[in-house]
């Protein structure tokens, strides 16, 4: 298109106006750094998290508290579905689309931290901060010598027994196994105990009570150690020898088993509490240790945690939310609201804890926390391929675990 000097003029003139207007609105609030806080009006910090039921009503009732002590600073919750939740903070944050903070667990933050998604808190976290938490939740944060997230509570898997079926739960493997055979028909769709026999995860307990591991803090791959190998051939010998589990189960039909009376045991998480029935009168319990290792069948954990963005423009204020909400009052809150044991240490002595959460705590004492390295990525894959073959396949668990490890190891290498 040709313009005449006078079009040209007036074409300007209507772009200038355009300009001038985008500028105006982005100035009441379009941004974050929007006209409140030129105003003198609070910051708004963004928080994004998956959390729905009572954790979500606690962790709203944090937020209602802590803006209600501050008018500097007001804090928004977003909730996000959380099957597309880590998709969405990868994409999200890199545009500027993201929040300011978000919660998730642990094993993420390596493949983040390298992506300049999250933001290290070293600079604001002293170590007298850190001491109020315990250890292994803070451990876990840590990536490259840098601490990314305060921890907010843990999660792992654990013994959920009927209490009319197994009145003590076992503390030892041959406990379980026997008691296990006690409680299993399997003419009649009986069984001592149930579990995802085919997933790392799942299986995580058995391999680290045998002296087993996938990957080390290093990052070295152990698939093919011995210990490994004689934590899955446990697992086979569960389903093959003992045949005190289910041969095919996902989440569901656990839950399903658990609720009918026909799994006396199964191996969970926190996640199963909402769903078991209301006539079940079940316990939770840390699982039993290993007698020919002493070890306890400890269990991968995540330490759920507030993450700062990286493309955050309010980091001071967005500190400040995540330490109201991983320190005694948020902690308290979300405790007693919400069920969550804290990881902040001095709320376990002003809550009265509930027996399942004091059961959680002692869990994450034997329990070991999942890599947050980005190599870990190519181990879940090749790892449940192998576990799957072996529990169900009766397949050979060296053999299977040592092709594991090559596949492993050929991907981290591409």
């Amino acid at each position: 298109m040709t313009w005449g000097r006078g079009e040209r003029g007036a074409g300007l003139r209507r772009a200038a106006l355009v300009v001038a207007a985008l500028a105006l609105w982005c100035a009441v609030g379009c941004g974050p750094e929007g006209a409140r806080e030129a105003e003198g009006g609070p910051t708004r910090v963004l928080l994004w998290h998956a959390y729905r039921a009572e954790e979500a009503d606690a962790l709203m009732k944090a937020i209602e508290a802590f803006n209600g002590s501050r008018s500097d600073i007001r804090v928004e919750a977003q909730q996000i579905p959380y099957q597309a939740f880590a998709d969405k903070i990868t994409t999200a944050i890199p545009r500027d689309n993201g929040p300011d903070l978000f919660i998730f667990a642990h094993d993420r933050i390596g493949s983040w931290a390298d992506a300049d998604v999250i933001e290290p808190i070293s600079i604001w976290a002293t170590e007298e901060m850190l001491g109020q938490y315990i250890e292994s939740t803070v451990r876990s944060l840590v990536y490259k010598r840098s601490i990314y997230g305060l921890p907010l509570t843990f999660k792992s898997v654990a013994l959920f027994y009927n209490k009319a079926l197994v009145p003590v739960p076992p503390a030892t493997d041959e406990a379980l196994i026997a008691t296990a055979k006690a409680l299993t028909d399997p003419s009649q769709k009986r069984y001592g105990l149930a579990y995802i026999n085919t997933q790392l995860y799942f299986a995580a307990p058995f391999i680290h009570g045998f002296g087993g591991q996938t990957l080390d803090e290093e990052g070295v791959v152990h698939m093919d150690d011995p210990g490994t190998a004689r934590g899955l051939q446990f697992c086979q010998d569960l389903l093959h020898k003992h045949r005190v589990v289910p041969d095919d189960v996902d989440g569901a039909v656990v839950t399903s088993l658990f609720n009918q009376g026909k799994a006396a045991m199964v191996i969970n998480g926190p996640w199963l509490i909402g769903e078991i029935a209301p006539e079940i009168d079940w316990g939770v319990a840390p699982l039993p240790r290993v007698a020919a290792t002493g070890r306890p069948m400890a269990p991968f954990f995540g330490s759920e945690a507030v993450l700062m963005s990286r493309r955050s423009r309010h980091k001071a204020e967005t500190f400040e939310v995540m330490r109201y909400l991983a320190g005694a009052e948020g902690s308290r809150i979300r405790m007693e609201l919400g069920g969550q044991p804290a990881a902040h240490r001095g709320t376990w002595d002003v809550v009265k804890a509930t027996e399942v959460q004091r059961s959680f705590k002692a869990q994450i004492e034997d329990a070991v926390g999942m890599p947050n390295l980005p190599s870990m990525r190519f181990v879940w894959g090749p790892a449940d391929q192998a576990i799957a073959r072996i529990v169900k396949k009766a397949a050979d668990p060296a053999q299977e675990l040592k092709i594991a490890q090559e596949r492993i190891e050929a991907a981290a290498e591409r």
